[in-house]
C-alpha cells in the first residue's frame, strides 16, 4: 500500500487483531508492507480496502523484530541461576546517565552481568557504578566503584526544568529526593529569604530560585566541590543573581548571616539535631517555617522524630507553633525511613513590637 495510507491500516489492523507484531514493516521507496497474524476474509479484506486506498495482498518476507528486555529477570534469564534471580537489585538509582546498583554480598560474581543487563535495557545509561558503602562524613559522600560503561563520576542530570552538573564521586545528590525538591519549593513564596543548609550541588536551592521572581537564597555546603558545582549550576540555570553560596560549616555561616531567614532547608538527615540551634539564630526574630529532616524507625518513626526535634528545638529556647507536616521521605533500612518535618519554629519569648 502507499506509504501514505499506512497510518490507517495500521489503526485497522491493530483494532481487530490482524497485525502480527513479531515482525517489521518492510518500506520500499513510497509503498509499505504490513505482516498480518493470519490470512484475511473476504468481509475483512473488503473493509481494509474501503478504509485504505491502494491496498494489495499478497506475500513478502519480514525481518523479525528484536524485542529488548524490559526488566533484568528478562535481560539475565538464563545468564545467572535461577534462585540469584531473586536477589536481582529491586531498584536503582539513575543519574543522569549513570546508575548507582548496590549488590549483596552473595551477587558479587554477578555483578558485571547485571551491569550491562542495565545498559542493555536503559539506552540513557552510559556507566554503572556499585554503591560500596554508605554515606558518610560531613561531605556526605558514598563510596562507588566501576562495573560497566563509562569510567566516569561526571553526568548532567535534569529535574523539573533544572539542570545540575554533578560528580557522583565528589558530592552527595539523590534522584530519589526529586519529588521532596518539588515538595518543598512549591512551598516557597515570593519576597522570601531562604537558608538551604546543606546545599550539595543545589537542588533544593536552584529549584527555589528557578520558580520565583523575588527571592534570595544562602545556600551552604561544608564541600568545597559542592560549592563549586553549586555555583556552576546558578550560572547554568541563570540564576546566580538569587543565590549566594557559601563554602563552610553552617553553624559559623549562620552565626554571620544573623537572623535573616524566613525558611530554613535542613536536609542532613543522620546530623540535623546538631545544627538546629544555628538554624534559631538564622530565623528571624519572630521566627519562620524550618524543614527538618532525619532519620527514624519502628512504627512510631514520625513520632520519635517530631520529639527529636522538639527537644532540640528546647535546648535552643525555640518551640514548634504549627506543625504543617511531617512525612516518610524514603525507607532507608528495614524499617527505617528518612522523615520529613514541616513545622513553623519561633522563639519561646519573641520580641516585643516597638511602638
Amino acid at each position: 500500500m502507499p506509504r501514505t495510507s499506512a497510518e490507517p491500516a495500521l489503526r485497522f489492523l491493530s483494532e481487530n487483531s490482524l497485525l502480527d507484531r513479531g515482525f517489521d514493516l518492510k518500506s520500499q521507496g513510497q509503498t509499505v508492507s504490513i505482516p498480518l497474524s493470519r490470512q484475511l476474509e473476504g468481509a475483512e479484506v473488503d473493509m481494509l480496502r474501503s478504509k485504505v486506498e491502494g491496498t494489495i495482498l499478497g506475500q513478502d518476507e519480514f525481518e523479525p523484530r528484536t524485542v529488548l528486555p524490559r526488566t533484568l529477570e528478562e535481560a539475565l534469564a538464563g545468564d545467572i541461576p535461577a534462585e540469584s534471580l531473586a536477589r536481582l537489585p529491586g531498584s536503582f538509582d539513575i543519574v543522569g546517565d549513570i546508575a548507582v546498583l548496590e549488590f549483596s554480598s552473595n551477587m558479587f560474581e554477578y555483578e558485571e552481568k547485571i551491569a550491562n543487563a542495565v545498559l542493555e535495557i536503559h539506552s540513557n545509561v552510559k556507566a554503572v557504578f556499585a554503591r560500596t558503602g554508605p554515606t558518610s562524613g560531613s561531605e556526605r559522600i558514598r563510596p562507588l566503584r566501576h562495573v560497566a560503561g563509562e569510567d566516569r563520576t561526571e553526568t548532567l542530570h535534569r529535574e523539573f526544568g533544572c539542570t545540575f552538573k554533578l560528580d557522583l564521586s565528589k558530592v552527595f545528590f539523590s534522584p530519589r529526593l526529586s519529588t521532596e525538591h518539588d515538595r518543598v519549593a512549591r512551598q516557597v513564596v515570593e519576597g522570601e529569604q531562604v537558608i538551604d543548609m546543606f546545599s550539595g550541588a543545589g537542588p533544593f536551592s536552584i529549584l527555589i530560585a528557578k520558580r520565583l521572581k523575588d527571592v534570595r537564597v544562602d545556600a551552604i555546603d561544608s564541600n568545597p566541590a559542592a560549592i563549586k558545582l553549586l555555583e556552576e549550576n546558578t550560572r547554568a540555570n541563570k540564576v546566580d543573581s538569587k543565590i549566594r553560596a557559601h563554602l563552610g560549616d553552617a553553624r559559623q555561616v549562620a552565626n554571620r548571616l544573623g537572623h535573616t531567614a524566613t525558611r530554613v532547608i535542613m536536609n542532613h538527615p543522620s546530623a540535623a539535631k546538631e545544627f538546629v540551634g544555628a538554624a534559631c539564630h538564622v530565623l528571624s526574630t519572630f521566627g519562620g517555617k524550618v524543614h527538618y529532616y532525619t532519620f527514624a524507625g519502628g512504627d512510631d518513626a514520625e513520632l520519635g522524630a517530631k520529639r527529636e526535634m522538639e527537644t532540640a528545638l528546647e535546648a535552643s529556647n525555640h518551640s514548634i507553633r504549627r506543625l504543617l507536616g511531617v512525612r516518610r521521605v524514603r525507607e532507608v533500612a528495614p524499617v527505617k525511613w528518612q522523615i520529613a518535618i514541616d513545622a513553623e519554629v519561633t522563639p519561646d519569648s519573641p520580641p516585643k513590637s516597638r511602638l
